[in-house]
Order: structure tokens, then sequence, then C-alpha cells
């Protein structure tokens, strides 16, 4: 048995191109990959489809928001629409770059990393939806316990 996270040589490609010539379920990967190429290469050789797929690149870990912008660039040569785009990293920074660029959602997973994990402390999620807060802000100063670390680290 072979456990395959993310794809980094052809035989990886090849492996994660099969699960999904036979898997109908959408397939959601590439958190840690980082760089655009590694995404292009992915879209190309993993057999990802661009109808149900789901790519969840990591902003700040893949070079930043620049980069990112030239990474959906790239998604988009290959025939990718913004909405198969979930990155990954729940929190409010995330949830600021969905909404600047139109994407199709991100990871939420609230308290798993402590203070920098989770949304807004007044975020309220309604039929699976967070609204973006009026704040400006990449978000961190509407979580109150993270807010409080940031400033500390600036002080």
């Amino acid at each position: 048995m072979r456990w395959l996270e993310e794809p980094t040589d052809p035989l990886d490609y090849a492996l994660l191109a099969e699960v999904a010539a036979i898997y109908e379920s959408p397939i959601g990967t590439g958190e840690n990959l980082f760089s655009t190429q590694d995404v292009e290469n992915l879209v190309r050789f993993g057999g990802l489809r661009a109808d149900r797929d789901i790519v969840q690149t990591d902003v700040p870990q893949s070079y930043g928001i620049v980069q990112f912008s030239r990474t959906l660039a790239a998604l988009k040569k290959h025939g990718w629409e913004r909405k198969a785009v979930f990155p990954h990293g729940g929190n409010q920074m995330t949830l600021a770059i969905v909404g600047g660029f139109g994407l199709g959602g991100c990871e939420a997973y609230p308290g798993v990393f402590g203070v920098f994990a989770g949304f807004a402390d007044d975020a309220k999620v309604e039929n699976g939806f967070l609204k973006l807060p009026d704040r400006p802000g990449i978000g961190f100063e509407g979580q109150n316990a993270l807010y409080a670390v940031m400033r500390e680290l600036t002080a």
C-alpha cells in the first residue's frame, strides 16, 4: 500500500491519474506544492479534472500573493476556473484571499492550531458560508487572541 499525499515524481503523477480515472467524486490536493510550476505539473500530469477537482495551494507557503496570482493564471491556461481553487490554511488571511480573488472557498479548521486558525471572533457561518468582514486589514485584527500575539511580536 502507498499513501499518495502530493505528487513529486512521474510515478506519483501516474498513480494520482489512475485514482482520478476511477474515482468519480472530487479530489482535493495541492496544499504542499510550493511553486506555480508544481501546480501546473499537478494539473497537466496528475489526471485531475477541471470540472470537479479542487486545487488547495497554501498561499503563504507558495511564495505569497503575487506568485499565487501567477498560479491562478497558469491554472486558467489549463482550463481551470477560480471556483475550483480552495486555498489551504483556514484563517482570516485565507478568507481575505478567497474574497479578493473570487475563489471557490477555503479550508477551515477553527481551534485546531490555536490562535493561528479560525476566523474573526464575530464571524458567523450561515448555510455553509462566511461573509467577509467590513473591517480593514487581512483579518487578524478580528481575532483578539491572535491580534494580541501579533502586537506583542511587533512591540
